[in-house]
């Protein structure tokens, strides 16, 4: 989170987004595998017929480069995309252009939803994606994070968050109608996260709820 200035305008604070962001992760595979296949030429020339130990420390090699690959590329190759407050405008913007203004001033519908994240190398079995939508006539500013299911408990409002059923399961007749209009508010928001969803460390997207919730309460609901 950081203050900036955008337009000349007043100081807003900001949140910096997508850190780990296609560009991020191109550099990461690039970087692992010519890693890997170099260390081996390399290893190779100095310790022929070395057999598996050489392709064992060509991959510990490749996996060190990768991580420091990594950790340059996310310092000094920003996504370029922010969520930014200016007066009672909340915008996701990307440089210059705006893809996604919220009036704050107005009324806003908020939305939050969470699901098991799918397996990764990078994301534990068991943890959420934890999701929320700033929704003000059919304009979207969606925001989620990564949480384990403890950190998702601590969150800003989490007792508010809607399990989203990616699959249908059995029918619950009683209460049907109102669990199938829900989920289809969150399968329209989730699109949006899927197409220009704001992607934030888990300390952000705390600290963005803890300001929402602390600046806007004419809209936002109360934590407890």
């Amino acid at each position: 989170m950081t203050k900036s200035k955008r337009n000349g305008e007043s100081p807003s604070i900001e949140f910096q987004v997508d850190q780990e962001h296609s560009g991020v992760r191109m550099v990461g595979c690039l970087t692992f595998l010519l890693g890997a296949v170099a260390s081996y030429l390399i290893i190779n020339t100095i310790v022929p017929n070395g057999g598996l130990l050489t392709i064992g420390a060509a991959l510990a090699i490749a996996v060190a480069l990768t991580y420091a690959a990594d950790y340059l590329s996310k310092t000094y190759w920003p996504s370029n995309r922010a969520v930014q407050f200016l007066d009672d405008m909340i915008l996701l913007v990307k440089g210059d252009q705006i893809q996604g203004e919220i009036d704050a001033g107005q009324n806003v519908n908020l939305l939050q939803w969470h699901f098991e994240a799918k397996r990764h190398p990078r994301v534990p079995k068991g943890w959420y994606v934890v999701a929320n939508a700033l929704e003000q006539d059919g304009e979207y500013i969606v925001s989620y994070s990564i949480a384990s299911p403890s950190d998702f408990e601590a969150l800003p409002l989490s007792r508010l968050s809607q399990k989203y059923q990616r699959k249908k399961g059995k029918k619950d007749e009683s209460r049907d109608l109102r669990e199938a209009g829900s989920q289809r508010r969150i399968a329209q928001a989730e699109f949006h996260r899927g197409e220009l969803g704001a992607e934030m460390s888990l300390d952000d997207y705390h600290a963005y709820l803890d300001y929402l919730a602390d600046t806007y309460t004419s809209w936002m609901p109360k934590d407890k």
